[in-house]
């Protein structure tokens, strides 16, 4: 995201896919799609952040395409524009 708010990174539509740590990187320090991974496992946690009590659980977000990302972020800059 820009200093100003405005979407500009894919990680910006992948915070908005889904919520939680459902995603990450293999590659830290590059974050493009082709680093982009899916953890197995999430925690379990309620809107307030709690954790529950079966702790972890399998992640029920699938990757999504690389298509689906860019989409995304492009919604979020145009509802952004928009303001």
């Amino acid at each position: 995201m820009r200093d100003d708010g405005r979407p500009n990174h894919i990680e910006d539509a992948l915070c908005h896919m889904g919520s939680g740590q459902w995603f990450g990187w293999s590659d830290s320090k590059n974050k493009v799609y082709a680093n982009l991974i899916i953890h197995p496992k999430i925690w379990n946690k309620d809107y307030t952040g709690k954790i529950h009590a079966d702790g972890l659980i399998d992640n029920p977000h699938a990757k999504p395409t690389e298509s689906e990302v860019n989409a995304k972020l492009a919604e979020l800059q145009e509802a952004w524009d928009a303001k």
